[in-house]
């Protein structure tokens, strides 16, 4: 590949790499998320399952609250 040639555009996180960056977050849990169609969107490469590093984290910001006394 020479200099001019553009990398990956994403950084790509497996599922155990993204489930330690993850506090209180394991394996089986985005398992089950991608089960039920919740929690941070992710690709297929045949049976590899990956995650974006700059869609979680987007996942994460959309996810935020606000703090207060009305908040729940």
């Amino acid at each position: 590949m020479n200099s001019d040639t553009a990398g990956l555009s994403h950084v790509f996180l497996s599922p155990d790499e993204l489930a330690a960056a993850l506090p209180g977050v394991t394996k089986s849990t985005l398992a089950m998320w991608r089960y039920e169609g919740r929690g941070p969107r992710y690709r297929k490469l045949g049976r590899i399952v990956v995650y974006a590093l700059d869609e979680v984290e987007k996942w994460i910001e959309d996810g935020a609250r606000e703090g207060g006394s009305h908040a729940r």
